[in-house]
């Protein structure tokens, strides 16, 4: 959460972003160029010295032109290249900054990409700022801006299943609540396919405990990685992790849920993005001692 709310648009002051969970918070020199109480959620953003243009929604960083490339290359590009696929569906939850949407799009062997995001001003203001550019006029390109609960929930009862599922979704409050609950995830499980994948992703803490996350599933003190678990609505877990400048505390996990286990850590294509290529991504999946000790790897 933020308390920036002295901050007027047009001015230059210390921009402040709390986890309060963790006891941190992130503070930038910026000036606030936008900010609007959308029907949804309060979409702010800044300009920064190094970072450009940030996204800001319930006072929680989103993405900035000068880093966002890091976590969207890494969110899509190793669950698509990890195994050999063809005729790929991708269905991305939240997203409306256009970048996973955009990387998705760099791969022909993706030949549908559905994207559902609750606020079409989030959709707007990032083409306008950000200039990320995913590309809605793509054919493959399928754009719902409705609530992600129902769209997932109705295609449970089609039948649909998706190869790649990616949540892009913001912190859990305001309209990303909802999809942070048992009932979600499990609706959500039914669209994975045979060979499919869910990625999640949060940032990492260490803490006297082991570790900690900054997402809470279900207002339960439960993240996604421990109800997955818990419930085995995908048995098996892969983790990788960036490094992300702008979110809390850097250090950004990725988690990739299956059926079958088969591991996505080795690329079998090769690909080069701005960050993402096949050394990091295999490198990625090098896991320092304490987070595979904390998340029982």
């Amino acid at each position: 959460m933020s308390d920036n709310g002295e901050m007027s648009v047009g001015s230059t002051g210390w921009w402040r972003e709390r986890s309060d969970g963790m006891g941190v918070a992130l503070s930038l020199e910026a000036r606030l160029v936008h900010r609007e109480q959308s029907p949804f959620q309060l979409i702010e953003i800044l300009e920064h010295a190094s970072f450009g243009h940030i996204l800001v929604l319930d006072g929680y960083v989103q993405a900035s032109q000068a880093d966002e490339f890091i976590y969207h290359e890494m969110a899509l590009h190793v669950p698509l290249l990890g195994r050999r696929r063809q005729d790929t569906s991708v269905l991305i939850v939240g997203g409306g900054d256009g970048g996973a949407l955009a990387e998705a799009l760099k791969h022909d062997f993706v030949t549908s990409v559905t994207m559902v995001e609750i606020d079409q001003r989030v959709i707007d203001l990032s083409a306008q700022y950000l200039g990320i550019n995913g590309d809605y006029r793509d054919p493959r390109v399928e754009l719902l801006v409705e609530n992600a609960q129902g769209v997932v929930r109705s295609a449970r009862e089609r039948g649909e299943t998706f190869d790649v599922i990616v949540l892009d979704l913001t912190e859990p409050v305001g309209p990303s609540a909802v999809l942070f609950t048992e009932d979600f995830l499990t609706d959500l499980v039914a669209l994975v396919s045979p060979t499919g994948v869910i990625v999640d992703s949060d940032s990492i803490y260490l803490s006297l405990e082991g570790g900690d996350f900054l997402q809470e599933v279900s207002g339960e003190g439960e993240n996604l990685v421990s109800v997955m678990r818990r419930t085995r609505l995908l048995p098996h877990l892969e983790v990788y992790r960036a490094k992300v400048p702008l979110y809390p505390g850097a250090d950004f996990g990725f988690f990739l849920y299956s059926r079958d286990g088969v591991s996505l850590s080795k690329p079998v294509a090769s690909y080069k993005g701005r960050h993402y290529d096949s050394d990091i991504h295999q490198a990625a999946f090098a896991l320092p001692g304490w987070q595979r000790k904390w998340l029982g790897l």
